[in-house]
């Protein structure tokens, strides 16, 4: 059975860095104009930002966590040596 990996970010944008009152510009992300910045000033909803880290790190997580108890799909499984030896 294969494990589930789920990815919640949820940033601070209560600065008012993030929000530029007046000027709404198309998000980076899906193109709908915001009036809300991401740390580098872009147009960005805090949502498509969350959407975005979240997908980021889930990608870093499954390339980092290997579960020992399930095999690599195409991995062959090994038996253990017998132990003890012949007389």
């Amino acid at each position: 059975m294969a494990g589930e990996l789920l990815v919640r970010v949820h940033l601070d944008w209560t600065g008012p860095e993030h929000y530029e009152h007046g000027r709404s510009r198309p998000c980076r992300v899906c193109d709908t104009p915001t009036q809300m910045r991401d740390g580098r000033g872009e147009a960005c909803h805090q949502s498509c930002a969350e959407d975005e880290l979240a997908r980021e790190l889930l990608g870093t997580g499954r390339a980092r966590i290997a579960d020992e108890r399930v095999p690599a799909p195409g991995a062959a499984r090994r038996r253990p040596a017998p132990s003890g030896g012949a007389r």
